[in-house]
């Protein structure tokens, strides 16, 4: 008979022992391959995510705070052959019509045609772009509206420029339109937009952008450009190219007109300020430029007299004949008007002082002097009486009288007399005093720029040609990314991070891990037992000539025959075993992937390489199995007297081995106990875990020790059925040994694991807490530019401070990106940024990692450390640093600020786990330098007494509405974030106590090999006299006991390891469900071992003495 022959005979003679391996080796290979298809399953559905949030979309540019003309959008599309289509963006908070829900922190956006072009299907406005708003269906969810119900849409105003300037007004922050629900957008639709790797979709409003622009003054702008690729692939370097060949200074912002009266060209900027990039490439553009920037002062004083509210202009020197500062002029001196000088009564050489605002944080007054001496004084007829030198400062430029002024700074109308207005009347903003450019700018310079023009002298030539002149170098010395135009490859951006996201096939994998060694230990005691009691066979074949080499081979294509069956079929149960654990993850633990649906998907080649792998581990299991066995004697195997027996222990086993480990174990533990329990709470629980883990090893020496005692004193006699069954359990040491340390190691891991849940409202009071000690965080869609700390700044707002008497705030600003927590499975590329005064945090939350050569001590302030130049100290916890982002405590991430320029952000210290996760920290300073128009704070985090805090948040609520402030309680946001963890060891802790149940199905079969092995031992025992109930009961407590040693060892490590947890106010250790698996796997092992106790001592057994 041919050796295959002998195979096929070989399965289908001995096929229910084949039966239990195919089963157990389908049960590995479906939760393995099954675990990495979630994997696969989860990467699929987040490109789809992308796909639906981005469309066609390619590149992008944002210029966030900026604003572009939709022009530059056609060149564009027509210089690349795509399509270009412009967005206006704002941020925005709606509401029901009745006010009962409303949602804020909404994406305003501006759309055409272009737009809903880039996106999967239809145009949900149809062929009416005139009104109405479209919602997508999130949002529309939210506020539970459908179509043709009416929203109350508010809408961050822009303003012409940054409210954090004090002269800038504070009022009319935002625009109120209702609006008529026209559709409601799903992801077919476009609905989902988002540039953000989020996977969670961002709560949309679609408008018109020709409405858009028409309500916030903005006439043919918009700051967002999105391009779909070309056929010949379209890069964001080529891209770039083509802005630089196709923007026009009006893209910037700027102006440049000719002043007919002044014969020159003057350019000037829409945002008051012109850039610090645009300066230079300005004043370069003609030689007799001069630049001016002119301000407005509180005060000019000479003497004891005062001139109030005035505009003061610096202006550089210049040496053509209608230039007012002189080439000679000192940075200490001054010129004024005739009027000033006659209105404070002043003369050349005097002095004269100077009063004003500052740009500060939180708009605070900050009030400078500065003195000059008189120079020259102008007669009121020269050209110097310009009223174009005011720039267009936002309620100051369009008032008609001195009483109108609407701006930042607090006017006193007392102080203004009628000598005053009229001198408004007649001169409107024309500047009263001038100084040099130099001494201006050493003033009055801040970080949106330092001239509010330039003036070109015209010639004899054109002035049409000189502008053209000025124009060409202006667009040929700036780079427009320094402006913000510059596109990002978005697309690439979305792939990378959807490609690195978490990776749930390795996590579910881990998770599952009990189950696959339950599985593959099963499958090992099945081809084992079946090994053994084809003994006979195998000497049979050894004693008629057939080679150990060929037996082997024989044994190995029979056991590989159902590893291979077995993994086919098991690929195929693991496709239900991913379904089963995608539809967990869409109900019961949908928190783990924030709500999101997940669809299934298998790749081809991850089935391969599950099934590949169960294939690959069953057959080295085999292998181990056969070494051994066939290379016995052919009379032993013939006559069944097995010296060798697998599990037996080998020559280690002494008497006093296991004592010693258990005692050097037991030592270790107590050591470490006493050297690291003084320490931070991480050092603590990592030290009981240690200890825990070695004092499993002390239960398994001990019970090693134990069962070689009992061994050795087999003479002894032991009077009662449950003494001869306990030492019948000496019988095969090894494989008691084995059993005790299979379940106790599986009940260790899984309440260690399992009961490291924590209640964030237990020590939320604490600084060093996840909450850093406050009550409050909140979050607004538009920013709030005073502070709330003090009486005056909540009077600013409008807030009533009754109730409000000792909060304190910490106001954070922040720079929108990708969300790195752990509500987002993608891998964060552009986390949120956020801005902040160390000062003012001193001492909140715990740190639990630094940079080298620094100390936690040292927390907050490693924000203020001088790294280099653009290397910028990055503050984050744990879960965003280590998870979302992928990095550690020195690494860098590379980023991109509003102005184009690329710098690193050094992770300088780690937070653990707080309600600051999905974002990097990064100092206030530095953040109004990279990121100037982001007006105000939007974060927050608020102390107060706890019993008010409930009425605080009410308070701030009403009273900041308009604002979109969203409040949480600071516990509440924690929880949120502890969820997603205690859903992954929910996870952990159902699957691994499916594991350890497996584990004692394989128990019983132990039980029933063992029993199987002595059936002529006990049916000798029956027939002195014991009948089958006493024989059963002898079974059961010597399987029984071992089974609860092993439950007991690993119960009694567990509670050591998690003892910090256990006693902690924190804790919130899931009892009853750590119970219920205890309980499941106590019942489940003692059933497994009653019925193979029955099975095995049912039939004859009196015909088993023939044997004996």
């Amino acid at each position: 008979m041919r050796l295959l022959g002998l195979v096929k005979r070989s399965l289908v003679f001995y096929w229910r022992t084949n039966l239990g391996v195919l089963l157990a080796v389908m049960t590995s290979t479906a939760i393995l391959t099954g675990a990495l298809v979630v994997g696969d399953s989860v990467r699929h559905s987040l490109r789809m995510m992308m796909t639906a949030r981005l469309g066609k979309t390619h590149l992008a540019l944002v210029a966030n705070n900026r604003f572009f003309t939709t022009e530059l959008a056609d060149e564009l599309a027509q210089n690349l052959n795509t399509i270009a289509a412009p967005v206006l963006y704002l941020r925005g908070i709606v509401a029901n019509n009745d006010g009962t829900k409303r949602a804020n922190k909404i994406e305003v956006l501006g759309v055409d045609n272009r737009f809903f072009s880039l996106g999967p299907g239809k145009n949900p406005f149809g062929d009416d772009f005139s009104d109405g708003i479209v919602l997508n269906d999130s949002l529309a969810a939210r506020l539970g509206v459908t179509i043709g119900d009416e929203v109350l849409l508010r809408i961050e105003q822009p303003a012409l420029m940054s409210r954090d300037i004090p002269i800038a007004p504070d009022s009319e922050l935002s625009l109120a339109s209702r609006l008529v629900v026209k559709a409601v957008a799903g992801p077919s639709e476009f609905g989902h937009f988002n540039l953000q790797a989020n996977q969670i979709p961002s709560l949309n409003a679609f408008v018109p952008i020709q409405w858009l622009q028409e309500k916030l003054s903005r006439t043919a702008q918009a700051n967002i450009l999105l391009v779909s690729d070309t056929n010949d692939g379209l890069t964001s370097e080529r891209a770039n190219e083509a802005i630089s060949k196709s923007w026009q200074i009006a893209d910037s912002g700027l102006e440049l007109r000719k002043l007919d009266q002044q014969d020159v060209l003057e350019l000037r900027s829409r945002r008051i300020f012109i850039d610090e990039s645009l300066t230079k490439a300005a004043l370069n553009a003609k030689d007799d430029a001069v630049g001016i920037l002119t301000y407005f002062v509180n005060d000019l004083r000479s003497g004891d007299r005062t001139t109030p509210y005035s505009m003061v202009t610096a202006m550089g020197h210049s040496q053509h004949p209608n230039s007012i500062i002189p080439m000679d002029m000192q940075d200490n001196e001054i010129i004024t008007n005739q009027w000033l000088a006659d209105d404070l009564d002043a003369d050349i050489g005097d002095s004269l002082e100077l009063t004003y605002f500052v740009v500060s944080p939180m708009r605070k007054l900050d009030q400078k002097k500065t003195t000059f001496r008189i120079r020259q004084i102008l007669p009121m007829d020269t050209r110097a009486i310009d009223p174009e030198l005011m720039p267009d400062f936002p309620g100051l430029a369009d008032a008609d009288n001195c009483r109108d002024w609407d701006t930042g700074i607090p006017i006193d109308l007392d102080k203004i007399r009628k000598r005053d207005e009229d001198y408004w009347d007649k001169f409107h903003g024309t500047p009263k005093a001038f100084i040099t450019l130099k001494a201006g700018q050493n003033i009055w310079a801040n970080r949106y720029g330092n001239l509010t023009a330039v003036r070109y002298p015209l010639t004899v030539t054109s002035s049409n040609e000189i502008k053209e002149r000025i124009n060409a170098k202006i667009l040929k010395a700036v780079d427009p990314a320094s402006l913000g135009l510059y596109f990002q490859p978005i697309r690439a951006r979305g792939i990378k991070a959807s490609n690195e996201a978490t990776g749930f096939g390795g996590l579910f994998l881990g998770f599952s891990m009990f189950l696959i060694v339950a599985a593959l230990g099963l499958m090992s005691l099945l081809f084992i037992f079946g090994v053994e009691k084809r003994s006979e066979q195998v000497g049979m074949l050894l004693a008629v000539g057939f080679p150990p080499r060929l037996v082997r081979r024989l044994l190995f294509v029979e056991g590989g025959t159902l590893a291979l069956l077995g993994a086919i079929a098991g690929t195929a149960a693991g496709l239900l075993y991913t379904k089963a654990m995608i539809y967990g993850l869409a109900t019961i633990w949908r928190v783990a992937v924030s709500g999101s649906a997940i669809q299934f998907h298998a790749k081809s080649s991850t089935l391969f390489v599950g099934a590949f792998s169960a294939v690959a581990v069953s057959l080295l299991t085999i292998w181990l199995t056969l070494r051994k066995q066939v290379s016995r004697p052919a009379h032993e195997l013939l006559t069944g007297e097995l010296k060798w027996q697998f599990f037996e222990a080998g020559p280690l086993s002494k008497r006093k081995i296991g004592l010693w480990i258990a005692v050097l174990a037991a030592a270790s533990a107590a050591v470490l106990l006493v050297v690291m329990s003084t320490g931070e709470s991480g050092t603590v629980a990592g030290a009981f875990f240690g200890a825990g883990a070695l004092l499993l090893i002390t239960g398994l020496g001990i019970t090693q020790f134990l069962l070689r005692m009992l061994k050795d004193s087999w003479s002894k006699s032991l009077a009662s059925l449950a003494g001869l069954g306990l030492r019948n359990s000496t019988r095969r040491s090894g494989r008691s040994l084995a059993v005790v340390g299979l379940l106790a190691c599986g009940i260790f891991l899984v309440i260690a694991v399992g009961a490291n849940r924590h209640d964030p409202q237990a020590d939320a009071h604490r600084r060093d807490s996840g909450t850093g000690g406050f009550d409050i965080f909140g979050e607004s869609a538009i920013g709030i530019l005073h502070d709330l700390n003090s009486k005056a700044g909540r009077q600013s707002i409008g807030l009533d401070d009754s109730g409000l008497e000792n909060i304190k705030v910490v106001q954070l600003r922040l720079h929108e990106g990708d969300d790195a927590s752990c509500f987002n499975l993608n891998r964060a590329q552009t986390p949120s940024l956020l801005g902040l005064q160390p000062e003012q945090i001193r001492g909140a939350f715990r740190f639990t990692d630094t940079i080298e050569g620094a100390v936690k001590e040292d927390g907050w302030q490693l924000l203020n450390r001088n790294l280099g130049e653009d290397v910028v100290p990055a503050i984050g916890d744990s879960a965003t640093i280590v998870w979302a982002l992928g990095k550690s405590v020195g690494e860098e991430i590379e980023y991109t600020d509003e102005k184009g320029r690329t710098f690193q952000l050094r992770i300088v210290g780690m937070l653990k786990n707080s309600i600051l996760q999905g974002n990097l920290i990064i100092a206030e300073d530095e953040f109004v330098r990279r990121f100037p128009s982001e007006n105000g704070y939007r974060m927050f985090l608020a102390d107060t007494a706890p019993e008010s805090a409930d009425k605080v948040m009410e308070i701030l609520s009403a009273g900041l509405t308009d604002y979109g402030l969203a409040l949480t309680p600071a516990a509440q946001r924690l929880a949120e974030f502890n969820a997603v963890e205690n859903t992954y060891l929910s996870i952990f802790q159902l699957l691994g106590g499916l594991g350890l149940i497996l584990g004692s199905i394989g128990l019983g079969l132990v039980v029933l090999r063992n029993v199987l092995d002595r059936r002529g031992e006990l049916a000798m025992m029956r027939a002195v006299g014991f009948n089958k109930i006493a024989l059963k009961r002898m079974v059961f407590y010597e399987h029984g006991g071992l089974m609860l040693c092993g439950l007991a060892c690993g119960v009694i490590a567990a509670l050591v390891a998690v003892g910090p947890a256990l006693s902690s106010a924190a804790a919130q250790v899931p009892f009853i469900s750590l119970t219920l698996i205890i309980l499941a796997i106590g019942i489940s092992g003692l059933v497994a071992i009653w019925m193979a106790t029955v099975f095995a001592l049912s039939g004859k057994l009196l015909d088993a003495l023939r044997n004996e």
